[in-house]
């Protein structure tokens, strides 16, 4: 004989969800639904539509020069700040890997960028980097205005920002370096591998998850960069460090075009979500799970 419906049984699971929901709702779909919304009105300086353009705002982005150099800045960005923060967190997880008397203390030293907020960053490397007094151009013999020349600006913003991802991506890398089963590496080494061997074809391996989590991460918060841009540079000089989320910032919130800078954000949420599904599309092939 079947039991009778138990409704109180079916919905209770579901209300404990709801104000999890609900806040998720607020907080992220419903300002994504109106962004996309006000890309195509007419918006007033308060931030009430008016009127129905169409798709105006975003022609008017796609014929907006800034709009390119912001996106080329970007993509430079990523360029340079990806592979720096991924390369060298996996050289200090490497060093740190095994764990030693006093290990602890690198740790620490190799994870405390995650403690130093980014304008507290900023500022501090704004005095590192000055090109008179800065210690930076001191211990490495040049003479350059980082953050003063349009030819080396958006890599001293990169520099800020590799430092700043490091302490994430360490504790990532060394946990899952540490989470390679011995076993394996010890039958390698019996096979004869030697420390690159079981690096390249062992260790890799088993951490793509990892790297392939990172990278993503990476990628995506290099698209969205706004920190480092705003508190230094505020995109100049020249506009050389002005990025995609600080070109909608200006045109957002200091020009007031809300409509406008609703527009690019939502064109920045669509080259996000493509690049992002470009990363997941190789993940098949270069992931290896276990």
């Amino acid at each position: 004989m079947e039991r009778p419906l138990n409704v109180k049984r079916l919905v209770k699971p579901y209300l404990f969800l709801l104000p999890s929901v609900a806040l998720i709702f607020l907080f992220n779909y419903y300002p994504l639904f109106k962004t996309f919304f006000l890309g195509f009105m007419l918006v007033d300086v308060v931030g009430n539509p008016v009127e129905f353009i169409g798709l105006d705002n975003f022609i008017a982005v796609m014929q907006d020069e800034r709009f390119w150099t912001a996106m080329l800045n970007t993509f430079k960005f990523a360029l340079i700040t990806i592979p720096a923060t991924l390369l060298i967190s996996l050289l200090l997880s490497l060093l740190a890997e095994k764990k030693r008397r006093g290990s602890s203390i690198y740790q620490i030293m190799f994870a405390l960028p995650m403690a130093v907020s980014m304008s507290s960053a900023a500022l501090i490397f704004q005095l590192l980097m000055n090109p008179t007094l800065g210690m930076f151009n001191y211990l490495t013999g040049l003479q350059v205005n980082w953050f003063g020349d349009e030819k080396y600006a958006l890599t001293g913003i990169a520099i800020v920002a590799v430092w700043m991802g490091i302490g994430f991506s360490f504790l990532f890398l060394l946990a899952a370096l540490r989470n390679v089963p011995g076993d394996l590496l010890e039958s390698a080494e019996l096979d004869g591998g030697g420390y690159i061997q079981k690096l390249w074809h062992i260790k890799l391996p088993l951490i793509s998850p990892t790297l392939f989590f990172l990278f993503t991460t990476d990628l995506i918060g290099s698209l969205m960069v706004f920190g480092p841009v705003a508190v230094i540079t505020k995109g100049g000089p020249m506009g050389s460090t002005e990025t995609l989320i600080y070109r909608m910032f200006i045109v957002a919130f200091e020009n007031s075009k809300y409509g406008y800078g609703s527009a690019i954000a939502a064109v920045i949420f669509v080259i996000v979500m493509i690049f992002t599904f470009i990363t997941f599309a190789f993940e098949k092939k270069g992931v290896h799970y276990h």
